[in-house]
């Protein structure tokens, strides 16, 4: 079997989903019952790195409601284009912080989305309390039938003022007090909208809404933790109103771990302990060898091959270790490594049944260079100056297969860069590479044989960063940057 007819996928879940939705039917790994957890249990929140599999388990979630029999609508709100910068004009209140700055605008987003589904998408408008609702939002300037993108606009002007006169006569119309201020408009408006969800047949469909893309707030840093912290308690307050009413209705936020971190929010601390799952693949490598094998057989081998298929591929030992486990130490134990090292194999050797050990390092230097720096670049950007991040790869090529201090990097930094960084940006700096696993931290040990260690976060989870101690880079970054090893 050439290595050209073997069905990998993408990069991205999402053009996974759109181009070969097949994977999410007969080649998903998910051995920790999540997805089961994730519409029918609390938890509301799927937490991991970047590249651990988020986004296809927000995938497989939408393939299974596209079963005829499966009683279940998905509903996907991709943050991607989210208007950040708009949506920051809508806080309630420019003395108050964290989860409560945005948390009632949030609320609104999310339930004019609920009511867009219920009644655009479910066709459900026999309620009459329900169908007044919904002109009551259009005679209030939030018809149903536009994107959230308007709404966000007209959401941000009625803060500042815009429109706030028919709006309140609008509003006393209905409720018999006039507002004074932004917050008791939306949060009474809130109020009645949940309030009506209770008088809704939902015709035995739950409605589940998938919410990713979270990452690009990254990019907006105005108000940056108040309007994910506000994001995170609205949802897990929407999702508690919905199970004290009976609600057949969950919203699910996918979001990466280190832009969760760093929120300290103690009113996050312990929604997250209540309401999340953490994806992590390090203590579960088998089941990482599994995925592999699903994608073997999504190809075609036959069930009984599966189990040393790996070996018909690649050689069984490279360099006094076996292939798997060499493949695996240039990769930070995710799926999206493994598989994208596997669709470097295929487009470098498409003709190729089988590699050589020469062979893989080709295809090493590919994956390398044209994927896990790349990867590496991605991860970090957001939480660091972009020169900094744009110059790593130079850094690196110097520094090599050496270990390397603070102030060693330091220096050559600001060789590299025209703006001269400080020692707190470099461990700034060095705690990102840490955390992500691009850098490991060398540990020397007491006694008589002074042995040392490497420590690598994406290996040992409850490590923590030593300024003091020396660092090296992560072997999968070594072929990309032409370093000899």
């Amino acid at each position: 079997m050439k290595l050209e007819e073997y069905q990998f996928g993408y990069a991205d879940a999402a053009k996974e989903y759109t181009i070969i939705p097949e994977i999410f039917e007969k080649a998903f790994c998910d051995t920790r019952g999540i997805v089961d957890k994730l519409i029918n249990k609390w938890d509301f929140m799927l937490v991991g790195r970047k590249g651990v599999g988020k986004s296809a388990f927000s995938a497989k979630i939408q393939s299974l409601s596209e079963k005829e029999d499966a009683g279940l609508f998905s509903y996907q709100m991709q943050l991607n284009d989210f208007e950040f910068s708009t949506f920051s004009k809508t806080n309630i209140d420019n003395d108050v912080l964290g989860t409560q700055k945005y948390k009632t605008s949030w609320e609104f987003i999310l339930l004019l989305t609920i009511y867009k589904i219920i009644y655009n998408n479910l066709k459900i408008n026999e309620v009459e309390s329900f169908n007044n609702t919904v002109e009551l939002l259009k005679s209030l300037g939030f018809p149903i039938n536009i994107d959230y993108k308007r709404n966000i606009s007209t959401l941000s002007k009625l803060k500042i003022g815009v429109n706030a006169g028919v709006f309140d006569v609008k509003f006393e119309q209905e409720f018999g007090i006039k507002p004074n201020s932004f917050l008791e408009r939306i949060s009474i408006l809130n109020e009645k909208m949940v309030e009506v969800l209770s008088e809704v047949w939902f015709n035995n469909t739950r409605i589940i809404i998938l919410i990713d893309g979270v990452d690009d707030i990254l990019r907006f840093k105005k108000n940056q933790l108040d309007i994910l912290s506000s994001l995170v308690r609205s949802v897990d307050y929407l999702n508690d109103k919905f199970i004290k009413n009976k609600l057949p209705i969950k919203i699910v936020l996918f979001i990466r771990e280190d832009i969760i971190c760093s929120v300290t929010d103690p009113d996050i601390n312990k929604i997250k302990r209540d309401g999340s799952i953490v994806l992590s693949w390090c203590n579960r490598l088998e089941d990482l060898k599994s995925i592999v094998k699903l994608r073997f057989k999504l190809s075609g081998v036959e069930e009984e091959n599966l189990e040393t298929w790996w070996e018909s591929i690649f050689p069984r030992r490279i360099r006094d270790v076996d292939s798997w486990t060499f493949m695996l130490e240039h990769t930070l134990y995710k799926p999206r490594d493994v598989l994208q090292f596997l669709k470097c194999c295929q487009e470098n050797f498409p003709e190729k049944q089988s590699l050589t050990f020469s062979e893989i390092n080709i295809a090493l230097k590919s994956y390398s260079r044209d994927y896990f720096i790349e990867e590496m670049k991605n991860e970090i950007t957001g939480f660091i100056n972009d020169d900094l991040i744009n110059i790593l790869p130079s850094v690196f090529r110097k520094i090599a297969t050496k270990s390397f201090d603070s102030a060693e990097l330091k220096e050559i930094i600001n060789n590299q860069s025209v703006k001269v960084y400080d020692d707190s940006d470099i461990k700034s700096l060095l705690l990102l590479l840490f955390e992500s696993g691009y850098i490991g931290q060398i540990i020397k040990q007491t006694g008589m044989r002074r042995r040392q260690s490497v420590v690598f976060k994406y290996r040992n989870t409850t490590a923590s960063i030593d300024y003091s101690q020396k660092f090296i880079i992560h072997k999968g970054l070594h072929r990309g940057l032409g370093v000899r090893i």
